[in-house]
């Protein structure tokens, strides 16, 4: 659709052009005149060849086109979550190129959200510490600002999230860091080195963001104090320690003009009996409570729980403390190489109806890369319509009206993107479950010591993964702007189909002494392993359409030693069928249940690829 700005609406010419720039729309003399108003609600209006947004936010503007481009010509909406936000992990190895952050930016104005947050823990470049985020594709000043620009002409806000305190093992391992280190991932708390580092981080945060927020981090140091810290000072408990940190840490964001929030997870550890964040029964002490810093926002993250009244609990634990609360969801995109929108969308809503409830006013959505950033953002996009459509009509029912929204805002095909849980379970898994990945586990898992071969037996993923190269492939020998995303899945798919149950069946013919099924499988071992090359060739594309290539070189590694092992898998088994070897050991051993709940045909995911290729030590 052609646009045509009027001068009411002219403040928003930049941003107009950045999404002209991205293909997203047109600018012309005789496109459809557009004026814009401000309002206390979202209000798209059409009349011939003039249009008219109303909205009480910059972003409303953006959103409003979008309802436009959909065809919109009376509209209203009356958001149940003033702002909405969405983090990208720019640190477990996918650090985003500055264009693909800038049409993500793109994407998300159309959608409505008001916030993007950048996670970097150390991939942004800092003055006098040249190892930190060293070889890591960490983002300069000039890339910084021209994002955030780019936001701020599209009425988002870019808001720095950092860590001050634990997730710094990737800066904390060199050895020019180990005066800051505390334990292999937890800063030195108390370290006047370490003030100075944070002081170098808010300098940089100011110099390129123009927000006054920061994310400061905090979560997960569960080893606080018990590092160089213990040694130093003796024992302290963790709520101390943790306390001064945090004022001190505050103290520095205020000195640059930055309203901080944190991670509340700390706070709800300390008051654990087991050091953890979700408890059945807990109770914030008093002393915690009202210790906590007033002008340091709490940011509720839970993206486990199926039940509303779990949220509201905890919603109320957090209340307690009198602060400004913001709620993070999770979008299950830390699995593997595919998201799990199946359960994103059965968490997400319980906690989205709790939230309204209590009436939260900040929303954000994380969308995690633990162990690689295998999960390409594109598939992620799905996620990302759907909380931005709760948050703007308090309903994500209509799964039509959402499929249309998405193809609108990103020309996505929410089917397509849907059926992508399909890669972690089949039909004949327990419904009762606790988050399967098997995408992940069965690509990696070694094909003769087959850990995970007994918890797999029996559920089909082989004849799944069959349909789903099938599905993919079509998808895309049609080509366009998801090619290359499609291209991945069927090449993921055809690897899984051959190697999912090759291990089981490996060992099963073996003990039956079953030669001639033997050499068959040794055959398909080697297609598996020469599929690898395409997997790996397609996941190289899809990686350079959107990451810088650092961190690209872990998966080369892995998907090489998966087409290693295949390859010497073959080898043995065409070795003992030929009577050149007496025994196949790795074959004669048991299979046991590992990843099975006991007494249950339910079982759990496994996440980390060090866990998942060896029983032996892998990292």
């Amino acid at each position: 659709m052609r646009f045509r700005l009027n001068e009411s609406a002219l403040r928003f010419t930049e941003g107009v052009r950045l999404l002209a720039g991205l293909n997203v729309l047109k600018l012309a003399d005789d496109g459809l005149a557009v004026d814009w108003q401000e309002g206390s609600v979202l209000r798209v209006s059409r009349q011939g060849g003039t249009a008219r947004i109303e909205g009480s936010c910059p972003v409303h503007f953006f959103r409003g086109l979008g309802l436009l481009l959909e065809g919109a010509e009376d509209v209203q909406e009356e958001p149940v979550f003033p702002t909405i936000g969405a983090s990208f992990d720019l640190s477990r190895n996918g650090a985003m190129q500055p264009r693909a952050l800038s049409r993500m930016l793109a994407r998300l104005a159309l959608m409505g959200y008001q916030q993007m947050y950048l996670y970097t823990e150390d991939t942004y470049q800092l003055e006098d510490y040249p190892f930190f985020g060293y070889l890591r594709g960490a983002y300069s000043e000039q890339e910084l600002r021209q994002l955030d620009d780019q936001a701020a002409s599209l009425g988002i806000e870019l808001v720095p999230c950092i860590q001050t305190l634990g997730h710094l093992e990737r800066f904390l391992h060199w050895e020019s860091s180990a005066p800051l280190r505390d334990t292999p991932d937890v800063l030195l708390v108390g370290s006047e080195e370490v003030y100075q580092l944070i002081d170098a981080m808010m300098r940089q945060c100011r110099r390129c963001f123009r927000t006054d927020k920061i994310h400061i981090g905090m979560d997960e140091a569960m080893n606080l104090g018990l590092g160089r810290y213990l040694k130093q000072n003796g024992y302290r408990e963790s709520f101390s320690i943790m306390l001064a940190h945090v004022n001190r840490v505050a103290e520095i964001a205020r000195q640059y003009g930055f309203s901080p929030m944190m991670w509340s997870d700390m706070y709800f550890r300390c008051a654990s009996p087991r050091d953890d964040y979700y408890e059945d029964v807990v109770e914030i002490p008093a002393r915690v409570r009202e210790a906590a810093p007033r002008d340091v926002a709490l940011v509720y993250w839970d993206y486990y729980h199926a039940d509303e009244a779990f949220y509201d609990r905890y919603l109320t634990l957090h209340e307690q403390f009198g602060v400004p609360l913001y709620f993070a969801g999770g979008m299950w995109t830390w699995l593997g190489p595919a998201p799990d929108y199946e359960v994103f969308f059965r968490n997400a809503a319980p906690a989205l109806a709790a939230c309204r409830k209590h009436g939260v006013q900040q929303m954000l959505l994380t969308t995690w890369g633990d162990d690689g950033a295998e999960t390409s953002p594109q598939a992620m996009l799905l996620g990302l319509q759907a909380w931005a459509e709760y948050a703007y009509t308090g309903s994500w029912d209509d799964r039509a009206a959402l499929a249309r929204r998405l193809y609108t805002c990103t020309g996505a095909d929410w089917d397509a993107l849907l059926r992508l849980s399909a890669f972690h379970k089949t039909a004949r898994l327990d419904p009762a479950s606790d988050l399967p990945n098997g995408a992940k586990f069965l690509l990696y898992q070694d094909p003769l010591t087959g850990i995970y071969d007994a918890d797999v037996a029996g559920l089909g993923f082989a004849e799944q993964y069959a349909a789903l190269e099938t599905e993919y492939a079509v998808r895309a020998e049609a080509g366009g702007q998801w090619q290359a995303l499609y291209t991945f899945y069927a090449a993921l798919a055809r690897v899984l189909k051959n190697k999912a149950e090759l291990g089981g069946d490996l060992c099963h013919a073996y003990q039956a002494g079953d030669r001639e099924t033997l050499r068959r499988l040794a055959a398909q071992a080697r297609q598996a392993s020469a599929d690898c090359g395409d997997l790996l060739e397609a996941w190289r594309v899809l990686w350079d359409q959107e990451n810088r290539p650092f961190g690209f070189e872990v998966l080369e590694v892995r998907i090489a030693g998966v087409r290693s092992r295949l390859e010497t898998a073959a080898r043995r088994v065409e070795a003992w069928c030929a009577g050149e070897l007496d025994e196949l050991e790795e074959l004669a051993a048991p299979r046991l249940p590992v990843l099975r709940k006991p007494g249950t045909d339910q079982i759990h995911g496994v996440y980390f690829w060090r866990e998942i290729t060896s029983a032996c030590k892998a990292w």
